[in-house]
């Protein structure tokens, strides 16, 4: 039987500094298990240390190494090659509101939540990922700032987030929905931003430079309810008629909106259509690009992939007259497709569509937008029986097929008598000259 291990001391100025090496199960294959010395500089009951004092006390953190890290914890002194579920948790609260340089450096084992998260969302624009705003605002504007203890979630100890934390923020979520000051979807959004950021903190498989933690807390945490299903506003082909054939809107905008119907691309992926990727002899398109309107460059389409298919026939005419006043390269659609985005209320009224569904936003229903027009396109497909389920889920380039069927579910809830979807175009939306009608 080897030695008892009672660690050492020595005097450093006016203080004494007590080290206590690890034991090797606590940190295998660390070969230099000695933690940094601990600062003592109090006598005991008012009188001076003795040696005796201090060989009690390294004896002590050597039995209860969990003191001794909690102690340098406190100091901001913990080596990085400590596990972390040796630490006491309390004692990383302490020691990130005491130091915060520590708390504010990345990988330190009291990095707070939102230092980690500045990492994250850092990462993540980097990489190219999407919906960088959306991300920011769930985290930053609602995860981090529920309250817990005495102070927020963004202000823990990344090391020290616990289960019941999580649940406090899934609480939030579920209360701001419950109470209308967000929308279902947003929520549930919002609190799967933050289970996302807690996975890849402990992805050991991961990006290392991210991977700070060996448990998931939000494993297991049951986050706000599935969001029911909304309905979104379609136009019928007689509204769809009245706004592409209306002069009070620019030509420019109006044949945006046919593309957007007909050719059933996300706005991104408009705003960056060029004239070749229009096959007019064999009457096909392919998309295989996008526009990150936040980092303002061009990027592949969402999820990654391109994708080609079979234009309507009666988009073909407008897409011949545009690639020809386009030169036969370049972009197709001269025009900020996101200004027109904003404005599309506006352009409703001048068209005079007032339905109710094209202009009410409810719990359960989601009015006429720019992105609705691409919808619109879906539900049209669905309603023609020109489509099968998984040709349109090529063509819209979902993911999962379920995402494809709520257009099928849409089609048949349009009523009857609702006349030919992808109707010929106005000739109006033909005119070569495109010349500006008065307006937007």
């Amino acid at each position: 039987m080897g030695r008892a291990r009672k660690g050492t001391w020595k005097r450093s100025g006016d203080h004494f500094l007590v080290y206590v090496t690890l034991p090797q199960s606590a940190v295998p294959g660390v070969k230099d298990r000695r933690l940094p010395g601990i600062v003592v500089r109090k006598g005991v009951n008012g009188r001076a240390l003795t040696e005796a004092d201090l060989d009690k006390l390294a004896k002590l953190y050597t039995d209860r190494p969990d003191l001794a890290l909690a102690r340098l914890a406190e100091e901001g002194r913990l080596p990085d090659w400590v596990p972390i579920e040796l630490v006491p948790r309390d004692a990383l609260l302490r020691g990130a509101t005491a130091n915060p340089t520590a708390a504010s450096t990345a990988g330190s084992l009291l990095e707070t939540v939102e230092s980690y998260a500045d990492r994250w969302l850092a990462w993540r624009n980097k990489h190219g990922n999407g919906s960088l705003s959306s991300y920011t605002s769930g985290l930053k504007v609602h995860a981090l700032r529920v309250k817990v203890d005495d102070g927020t979630i963004g202000e823990k100890p990344l090391a020290a987030l616990t289960r019941d934390d999580v649940k406090r923020v899934a609480a939030y979520f579920r209360n701001e929905a419950a109470a209308d000051r967000l929308a279902e979807n947003t929520a549930s959004r919002y609190f799967s931003y933050f289970r996302t950021m807690l996975a890849a903190a402990s992805d050991e498989d991961g990006d290392p430079d991210l991977y700070v933690r060996p448990d998931n807390p939000a494993v297991g945490v049951k986050g706000p309810p599935t969001p029911k299903k909304q309905t979104r506003a379609c136009f019928y082909p007689e509204e769809f008629l009245r706004f592409v054939a209306c002069e009070a809107i620019s030509i420019r905008t109006r044949r945006l909106v046919a593309l957007a119907v007909y050719l059933m691309c996300r706005l991104s992926e408009l705003a960056r259509l060029r004239c070749e990727d229009i096959d007019l002899a064999h009457e096909r398109i392919t998309i295989s690009r996008s526009y990150d309107r936040k980092r303002k460059r061009e990027k592949a389409p969402k999820n990654g992939r391109g994708r080609s298919f079979t234009l309507e026939a009666n988009v073909i005419p407008l897409l011949r007259v545009m690639i020809d006043e386009a030169g036969g390269s370049g972009l197709i659609c001269p025009i900020n497709v996101y200004k027109v985005s904003d404005a599309f209320s506006k352009y409703l009224d001048r068209a005079g569509l007032t339905r109710p569904d094209l202009r009410q936003r409810t719990r359960m229903h989601i009015p006429m937008t720019m992105h609705g027009l691409r919808a619109t396109g879906a539900t049209w497909a669905a309603r023609s029986g020109r489509y099968g389920a998984i040709e349109l889920r090529r063509i819209l380039g979902h993911q999962k097929q379920e995402t494809t069927d709520v257009y099928f579910d849409e089609a048949q809830l349009m009523g009857r008598n609702v006349g030919e979807v992808f109707p010929p175009l106005p000739a109006s939306l033909l005119n070569r000259s495109g010349k500006r009608a008065s307006g937007g």
